[in-house]
This record gives C-alpha cells, structure tokens and sequence, in this order.
C-alpha cells in the first residue's frame, strides 16, 4: 500500500508556480487595502451618524429614526456586502456589533450569518479554481503549519466543528483551508458554518443593547464576551497544539502499518 501523502497545504511549488504565488499576493495585498478602505467608509457611513449626538437630548429617539431608515433593501445590501468581505478579506474588523445596532439581535444575526455564508461561498469556488497557489499566498506560513493536521481526512467534520466553537481561532483563515480538505462542500456548510451563529448572536445583542441605552444587559454581554475572549486566548493553541499532535501520532501509526503491509 503506497504511502500517503499529506502535504496539501504547503507542498514544494514549481518555479512557475512560485512567480504565480507571488502575483497573487501582490494582488490580494492591494484588494484587501482597497476593500479595507471601502469597507471602513460603509461603515462610518452607517453607524457615524447614529452616535454622533450621544449623551443630547433626545438622541435615543434621533437613533430609532435613523435606524428605522436603513430598514430598506440598500442599508441591507450594503451591510451584507460588507459582512461577505469580511470572509474574503480578514482584516476587516468583526461588525456583528453594528449588526445589532442596525437591525437588533434577531434580524442582524441572521444578515450577518448570511453575509457569511455568501462569503464562505465565493472563498470555496475561488479555491477550488486556484487550488493551493492562491492559498499558499494568502495565508501566512504560520498558519498553515499550525493547521496542517486538517490534511488528515480521520473525524475531519468533528474537528472543525470544535474549531469553530473556539473563541479567537481565525475562522476566516481555516475557510480558505477547507475548501482544499477531503471535507464535501455539504458537509461544511449544513454542520459546520452553523456553529459561527452563537458568537454571532452575542455580538449582535451587545450591539443592540448598547444602542437602546440598556445598560445592564450591555455590561452583562460585554462581560461574558470578555470573559469568553480571554478564555479562547488562553485555551485556543493548546487545543489545536493537542489537534496536530492527535494527527500526528495517528498519520505515524498508519504510515508504520503501510509500511508493515509492504514486507
């Protein structure tokens, strides 16, 4: 039985796929400052003139006035857009929040998932054309040594669904790995994308509840928000330090019973 080879992330490019890596760097570099920018302006656009007057009188009643007002299909489509690239292009700053503060928890959570999908949708066809150049360019070396244990296929579904119940992993990097997995396009979008929806929510209510002057549910969100972002940040590289050595040590085992199979 041949020896596998699990090298789909980070396998030696030629020369000529090389230069094409580094084009495409080049060209992410400038979409992702261009995007940035537009991205920062939608949102000053949306959300500057709701806390411009904070603290007057009045300004709670000026807010549902000027929210009530981005209810219709252009403040939807703009802030969908928005949510989209932010899976496309990372460094845009989570916006659930101004989600929340838009639309309230229910109908900004549900934009903002669907943004999501939307965008997890075009990164997978964008992979599954360009392959790992295009991956190789766009995330970091670091990242894709910290992940290669998702090259191994062994209980794959269940593994990204722990990573992305686990605050401060950037989902948005392991979206552009998925797609060059064993995992089925099916299987990632009905098991595994749902689970982005709790830290979702909690962001969206935060915002919300900011907006409406609540500001005991806000303190309690905030905190619990907190508290989970501290816990990720401490727990997150163990668990995944524990995910690749679990690999490793299964990818060693099936190599030494191939390699028994051949005498």
């Amino acid at each position: 039985m041949k020896k596998r080879e699990l090298k789909l992330f980070s396998k030696e490019l030629t020369p000529e796929q090389q230069e094409k890596r580094k084009k495409i760097e080049m060209c992410f570099r400038a979409i992702s400052c261009v995007v940035f920018l537009l991205a920062m302006i939608g949102i000053g656009y949306l959300v500057f003139p709701i806390f411009s007057g904070v603290g007057q009188k009045g300004w709670l009643d000026g807010v549902q006035k000027r929210i009530s007002g981005y209810g219709g299909i252009h403040g939807v489509l703009m802030f969908l857009a928005i949510q989209a690239l932010q899976v496309l292009v990372a460094v845009i700053p989570a916006i659930q929040v101004v989600g929340g503060v838009l639309y309230g928890p229910f109908f900004g959570s549900l934009i903002s998932f669907l943004g999501i999908v939307l965008g997890s949708l075009a990164v997978w066809g964008i992979v599954k054309k360009l392959g790992a150049p295009l991956v190789q360019a766009i995330v970091s070396e670091k990242h894709l040594k910290k992940f290669s244990f998702l090259e191994d296929d062994h209980k794959l579904l269940l593994i990204l669904i722990i990573l992305y119940i686990i605050p401060g992993i950037p989902k948005d990097v392991v979206t552009y790995l998925v797609p060059l997995t064993k995992i089925k396009m099916r299987e990632f979008f009905l098991y595994v994308l749902p689970w982005r929806i709790p830290a979702i929510v909690l962001s969206t209510a935060f915002g919300s509840s900011a907006t409406n002057g609540n500001m005991a549910a806000t303190i309690v969100l905030g905190a619990v928000t907190l508290v989970i972002a501290i816990l990720g940040l401490v727990f997150k590289d163990k668990i995944v330090a524990a995910m690749s050595r679990i690999s490793r040590r299964r990818r060693h085992k099936t190599d030494k019973t191939d390699n028994q199979a051949q005498k």
